[in-house]
């Protein structure tokens, strides 16, 4: 195991501490508040970043930003992935056409897990766009029901893989879970139906509506004023089982869209596959405020589609189980 190192971890905490306000210019003191660490510590980072263009310092203000040289070091990253260098005017046009955000993640493996989604690209449009609260170069570990454009074309060992981290207790080599059996008859016809669609439709789980539900009868319960801590518990043990009972991962992933039906959308995703049938690259469109029908649902994921199969074709890719692209 390698061992920590705390200067990397403040390097890297400043800049992001800095990119998260591009547009501000920070004070020593404010770095260091923001770091939670003393001046002292602070001043040599800053001085050797500046001195490598890291950094801008202001000549009268004493303050920090973001310099130059993290530009280059972006724009070289950036042309290191085909696949995000031709999503990006896509991304652009689907964001201008949707009015949503649009972010792109990427597949790939590191130290972190093998199965990580990277933020690879975002765009926002609405100014105050959440983005899920995600930032460039932000890794997610997909666990279901989140992940499945990715999982649905990856096979079993990708499922299996997707459906173990439900895993709470270690089980028996080669058999499921109680939580991973029923998540896999739950999720099955799901992947199935994206598969099918070509696109995945992330949703609230009706779950939000029964915590409600919960919490508006505990305010209740709370506002008479008559009873005591032991009732407070009993109340909460009464919660926490019905939010386990009512706990289906397939509510926030539709094995069909029905075009009647009211959608809370978290999320409308598709994937661009690459030369060998893998998933490249996931468009996501985001940010929609206001729930939808399932007609309106499924004219966005077929929009997001056609984005996804544009950089599929500039990419020379293919779905996993169709033939490769003629070329000549």
């Amino acid at each position: 195991m390698s061992r920590p190192s705390p200067q990397t971890d403040r390097l890297i905490a400043l800049v992001d501490l800095l990119a998260a306000r591009p547009a501000d210019d920070f004070s020593l003191a404010e770095i260091a508040r923001g770091l939670g660490v003393g001046k002292a510590t602070v001043h040599p980072m800053l001085t050797t970043l500046t001195r490598a263009g890291w950094l801008l310092r202001h000549p009268v203000r004493r303050t920090y930003r973001l310099g130059p040289a993290l530009v280059a070091a972006g724009r070289a990253a950036a042309e290191g992935d085909p696949a995000l260098d031709l999503a990006r005017p896509v991304m652009r046009r689907l964001a201008a056409d949707t009015g949503l955000g649009v972010l792109a993640l990427v597949p790939g493996g590191d130290a972190a897990g093998e199965d990580d989604l990277r933020v690879g690209e975002l765009v926002r449009t609405r100014g105050t766009g959440t983005t899920l609260g995600m930032r460039l170069g932000d890794r997610v570990r997909p666990r279901p029901p989140l992940g499945s454009v990715t999982v649905a074309w990856g096979g079993p060992h990708a499922v299996d893989t997707w459906l173990a981290r439900l895993d709470t207790e270690p089980t028996t080599p080669g058999a499921d879970s109680p939580a991973v059996s029923a998540a896999r008859t739950a999720l099955e016809p799901a992947l199935a139906g994206i598969r099918a669609r070509g696109w995945v439709v992330e949703t609230e789980s009706r779950m939000r509506d029964r915590l409600d539900s919960l919490v508006a009868d505990l305010e209740i319960e709370l506002g008479t004023g008559d009873w005591d801590s032991t009732g407070h518990a009993a109340a909460l043990r009464r919660a926490i089982a019905d939010i386990g009972s009512t706990f289906d991962p397939s509510d926030a992933l539709p094995a069909t869209v029905e075009p009647d039906t009211v959608y809370r959308v978290s999320s409308v995703n598709a994937p661009v596959f690459d030369p060998d049938g893998q998933v490249a690259v996931a468009l996501c469109l985001i940010d929609h405020p206001d729930p939808l029908t399932g007609r309106d649902v499924r004219a966005l994921g077929e929009r997001v589609r056609a984005a996804a199969d544009e950089v599929t074709a500039a990419l020379h890719g293919h779905e996993p189980d169709a033939p490769p692209p003629a070329t000549g």
